[in-house]
Formats: C-alpha cells, structure tokens, sequence
C-alpha cells in the first residue's frame, strides 16, 4: 500500500491544528494504511518569524527603492526585531511565560502601525499574560505586514486569498504560479521535504488554494501523485473545467473525504476503480459504493500540537476563543439536523446528509483524544449541536467525570431551557454561537430559520443565566431586505446586548451561494443574477446578485459593525439606532421587544438532576454546598431524610428519577415545602 501524506497548505489557524487531515488519518489509520500528516501553514510561519528569516525579510526590503514608512522604520529597528522575534514566538506558543513583563513594557517590541493600534484598557492590572499575548499578537501582525510587502496576499491566517475567492477565471492564478518570491521559496523548501509516493491537499479556504496549486505542481514535477479535497473544493470546483489544473493535481475529491480517498488509494495499489465523489482530468468518477460511518474525532499524530501559537487578536470575546487555545475537534452529528435555511448550502452533502453516532462512542473518542494530545478542551464543528445530543453526552461525560472544556454552534431552538443550559454548563460548556441571522420577523420566515426573535432571546437568555457565553451570527443585504427592516434588525440587536443575553456578534453580509435553496427560486426571492454568474471555467460557487426591491445594503456596511464593537464593551446601548448613520430610518420596533419575550415562562422537563455537592445536615436544616456558595434549607427530621435521598438519587451516576416520584413520598405539606423546593432548585436541582 502506498504511504499517503496528508497536508494543510498555507495557511489556516495559528492557534491549533485544523482538523480535516487528523479526521481523515483516523478513518483511514486502523484500515491499514500508512498515514503522514504535515502543516505547512504552521511550519511556514516558523521560517519566516525566526532570526533567520526576518534577517532574508530585511534583506530583501533593503533591495527595494520604494516602500511604505512603516517598512523603513522596521529596517531602521532591525536589530531589535531580530532580538525580539524567537522569544516573542516562543512566549506565544507557551514555552516563556516569565517574557510577559518584559513584553508589556515599553522598551521591548519596536513599535509598528498595528502595535501602536493597540488598546490594553481591557485586561487591567493584573491580566498580565492577556495582555501580554494581545501585545505579542499585534507586534506579529506588523511582522507579517512586512512580509506582505514582499509578498502581497500574505497574512496571518491566508495566501492568496483574493485570488482564490470568486476566481472564475483561473488566469490570475496561473500567473501567481509563475513567480516565485521569499514566502515561495520557503513553502519550496518545506515541500522538498515531502517524501511520500502520494500526497493529499486539504484545501479548506480560499487562502489555502494558491499553496495548495504551488506544492502539488511542485510534487507532480517530482512524480508524486497529489489529490486535493476539502471544503474550497466541495464547494467552489464542482463543475471545474480548466485544463491547466491539472499540472497540479491528480484529482479532487468532493464532500467527506475518507471514502473516495480510501477508493482513490485501493485503485493506486491496483484495486478494483470503485473511485467516487472524484474528479480527474478525464472526467467526474462516481460509482457507487456503501458509505462509510462518519469520523466523529481526529487523530493528531505527527502533527507537532506544541508548535501552535496562541494568540489573542481581538477583544471580541467569541472570536477570541477561535483565536485561543488548542482546541481538540469533535462532530458530535454530520450534516445539519435542520438543514431548511434558504441561504444555506443544504444540497451539498456536508450539511444535507444527517447523520447520528452513540454519545458513548463520542465521549470514548474525547477521553482517546484528551490522553493523545493532553488537551481538555474540545470545539463542536458540527453545522447546529442537536440539543438531544448535547442533553445525553452531558450526562455521560458528568458520570465519567470527564472534566472537560466545550463550546460550539448550536440553534437557538426552545429545548434549550434554563435547566437544560445549567446542565450543559456543568458538564464543560463555557460558549455557543448560533445564527440570528436577519433579526426580523418576515425575513427570518424567508430564510426558513425556523425561529424567532422570541425564542432566540430566551434561550440566549437561559444560556447566559447557566454561566455560557452567547455569539450571535447575524446577517444583513438578504434579497428584498429594505432599509427599514435593517435598521429595525439593528435595534433588535442593540435590546439584546441591552438585556444583557449576548455577549458577542458579528455581522455578514449575504452571499449567494449555488448550492443554497435560493438559488433554485431566485424568482421566488424577487432576484435574478448579475455579469458573469453563469461563467464557470474555474471556481464557480460565490455569485453576483441583482436584488431591485431591497434596500441601499452599502450604507450598513460600516454601521452596523461600528455599533456592534461598542454594544459589546456595554457602552452606548441607550444611542438610538438611526444616529448611528446619516439619513437613516428610526426603527419601528417597539423598545421593550426583548425585555417581553423574557417575562414569557421557560419550560420544565420531569428528570430531576443533582448537579451540586452532598448535602449536610444540621439540627434543623439541610445545607447544599455549590461552586457558588451555600444554601441552607430548613427542614423537619424527615423532610431532611427525604431530601438528602432525593439528592443522592438524583445523582449523574444513578438512574433516571422523576419529580412524580418523590412528590407521591414527600413527608409533609408539598405545597407548604414549595418556596424552600424553589432553593433546592436554585441550588443546583435541575428538570430535565
């Protein structure tokens, strides 16, 4: 059997390892074949924010006549950069944390465009570290500023980018290729060191591409058989038809990987053609074939976890937690159980295809990963957590004991009650991001959300109430949205950060994607397509929209974030929405809109669920000891029986118990206990 190395081109996170290829070396390790895995990306990184590399940085800008100010000031610190670089990175990636003070003082890092940016006010006296990461990150951001004079399309956490996004002629690229600058000569250097007879690309993003032409051109010239997957190309490279791709790659693979690659290498040794889900240059290969069990966890060996830097980019408090810390990947369900939205790219497998594993298979493949990679912390990359799925591994990672960190997308769906979300947060869950989406009411029935500004505030709510952090992702320039429905979608926003249930957002703007429902109605959404749609020589999936009944969506573009970065450092939320720009509308919704939909009662489940610590008796009371601090509950000799059983019955590690069942054996008045069964509850004694 061939040995396949599985790499992320150039470039993706910083933080920790993306985990398309460990997924796929965990499906295809126990089959029997011999798996690599290199990041690039990572590894690229290192080369260039060494002395040795920022010395061929200086080198090179030195050659140049011309060149910003910022550049001639870091040629006139160069020996401070070259002092400063290696430990900087080494205090990122963990290894010093004793540089902070040095760090924050000022003497230390040669100040660029994005180090003098820098506000430190939020961590206060004593987030030393924080800030110091915050301070360290930015320094890097001017580091590889000046790399990107070099190389234009060079940043933090792409290449290319731009090349890549919307590329319907693959012209620009193939002109890339033909050059080749420092950051090339490097990602040259890194794929020279490749070795094995077949080589998989996993291209995610846009920002992957260019890195991903270059290494598998590079390798093919080599004679190294190179395949290319991953999320750009599912989505983007479909209906590919562009002769000179294939200089680059053998084939694409669309959708999950792990089957048409597990086809690929069986027909490379000399198996039967079951290839699938696969394009090559003699057309699209899709026999079929029985589908393989989705791969729930990764498997990081091979990859250096400790190389990873963490880094703190912003003070959005969601984003911060993409940026930070090395997260361990898990997909608790494939594909989106919903998969209705009309913006949504519901006909690609990724998220059309739903599919459920056991929660015991889960939490066996968290406890592998936490001993493999000795990190705690775990991200849900699912499309919406099922809240049934989310309900069951609570209770089997609190009876394991499984003292874990989670966080990840959900729905804002009405299953998500108080008791609900203090049980996810006792069993690891610090955040969730989920889609609001258009925030209005006739929009939010066009997009097919499936919720409304009412549910979504009471679940943040309950979200909030457990301890969770709450990101909304919201949208804005949807087909037929007017002026007025934006500005009344702003200040739905503004009550909820104003009530306190988010505590983080982000706004996009809509993009038309060909494989979202609204694609397949545009006359049902009052659109039509704009120049150049149907050209698809190359990438062909992002596509211009003429929308003649919405609203001037360009006079938001700057608004609506504007008031966001303040909403989410509490600051002006009693600002009226329409000053926040000039001529626009006053909102139309009524300004207790949320603070109505709070009043409304939560649901209660009949599972009742200790999540506190034993309880101790007194003469004359029971005393419940939480994380929070105590609470003291006055009882008669058996009541205080009845209650400390209650408890201990109701353990994670014990069967299931019903509130009929110790309301029929209560020792006494139950109505007359109500007010003191109301702090039990508030304790820690949840309904599910």
């Amino acid at each position: 059997m061939p040995a396949l190395t599985l790499v992320l081109p150039p470039l993706t996170q910083l933080n920790t390892a993306y985990p398309s290829t460990a997924y796929l070396a965990r499906f295809l390790r126990p089959r029997g074949h011999e798996v690599h895995q290199r990041d690039l990306g990572i590894e690229l990184l290192h080369r260039l924010m060494s002395r040795q590399g920022l010395a061929e940085v200086f080198e090179e800008l030195q050659e140049r006549e011309e060149l910003p100010e910022p550049a001639w000031r870091a040629l006139a610190l160069a020996e401070s950069h070259l002092r400063a670089v290696e430990p900087v990175m080494a205090f990122l990636r963990g290894e010093d944390s004793g540089l902070a003070p040095r760090i924050l003082s000022p003497t230390f890092l040669p100040v660029g465009p994005s180090l003098a940016r820098a506000d430190r006010s939020a961590f206060g006296v004593m987030g030393t570290q924080d800030a110091a990461r915050y301070l360290a990150t930015r320094y890097l951001h001017d580091l590889v500023n000046l790399v990107a004079v070099l190389d234009p399309g060079f940043g933090m956490a792409r290449y290319q980018h731009h090349l890549a996004l919307g590329a319907r002629d693959f012209g620009p690229l193939h002109a890339r290729l033909q050059q080749t600058t420092l950051v090339d000569r490097h990602l040259d250097a890194l794929c020279d060191t490749l070795d094995t007879e077949v080589v998989g690309l996993s291209v995610p993003f846009p920002g992957n591409l260019y890195g991903a032409l270059r290494l598998g051109r590079r390798l093919k010239q080599r004679g190294v058989t190179v395949w290319m997957g991953g999320g750009y190309v599912t989505t983007e490279l479909r209906e590919v038809d562009e002769p000179r791709l294939w200089d680059c790659v053998d084939a694409l693979t669309y959708d999950d990987g792990e089957g048409p690659l597990l086809a690929l290498l069986d027909h490379h040794d000399g198996g039967p053609d079951r290839r699938h889900r696969t394009r090559t240059r003699d057309g699209l290969h899709d026999a079929t074939v029985p589908r393989p069990p989705f791969t729930v966890a990764g498997d990081y060996e091979g990859l250096d976890l400790g190389a990873y830097v963490q880094l703190i980019d912003t003070l959005n408090p969601a984003h911060r937690l993409w940026a930070d810390g090395r997260w361990n990947k898990i997909t608790l369900a494939h594909g989106c159980y919903w998969r209705k939205c009309s913006f949504c790219d519901v006909h690609l497998d990724y998220i059309g295809h739903y599919e459920n594993t056991t929660v015991s298979h889960l939490a066996d493949e968290m406890e592998r990963l936490v001993e493999q990679t000795g990190q705690r912390g775990f991200h849900f990359v699912d499309e919406a957590a099922p809240p049934k799925v989310l309900k069951a591994l609570a209770l089997e990672l609190l009876r394991r004991d499984l003292g874990v960190t989670l966080w990840g997308n959900i729905r804002f769906e009405k299953a998500f009650t108080p008791d609900l979300c203090r049980l996810l947060a006792a069993a690891g869950l610090v955040a969730v991001t989920g889609g609001l989406e258009v925030a209005n009411e006739r929009l939010l029935k066009a997009i097919r959300k499936g919720v409304t500004v009412e549910q979504v505030a009471r679940a943040a709510a309950a979200f909030r109430d457990a301890g969770v952090m709450v990101h909304a992702y919201l949208m804005y320039g949807f087909p037929t949205q007017s002026d007025q429905e934006s500005i009344d979608a702003m200040e739905v926003v503004r009550q909820l950060f104003a009530e306190g249930v988010l505590q983080s957002a982000f706004w996009h703007r809509f993009v038309l994607t060909r494989h979202a429902p609204i694609y397949r109605d545009l006359a049902g959404f009052g659109v039509t397509l704009g120049e150049g749609a149907t050209e698809r020589a190359f990438a062909s999936n992002d596509l211009p929209l003429l929308d003649p009944t919405g609203g001037d969506h360009d006079r938001f573009d700057d608004v609506l974030p504007a008031a966001l970065s303040v909403w989410m450092q509490g600051r002006d939320l009693d600002r009226p929405v329409h000053r926040w720009g000039p001529g626009l509308p006053r909102t139309t919704e009524p300004a207790d809109r949320v603070a109505r939909a709070l009043q409304a009662e939560a649901r209660e489940g009949t599972r009742l669920l200790w999540i506190g610590g034993e309880g101790l008796r007194s003469d004359d009371a029971v005393h419940l000891h939480t994380a929070q601090g105590e609470t003291v509950v006055p009882c008669t000799d058996d009541e205080g029986e009845w209650l400390l059983e209650v408890l201990e019955a109701a353990s994670p590690h014990e069967e299931p118990l019903h509130l009929r069942d110790v309301v029929e054996v209560f020792p006494g008045d139950w109505e007359g206990f109500a007010a003191r069964w109301e702090a039990v509850r508030a304790a820690g004694l949840l309904l599910l």
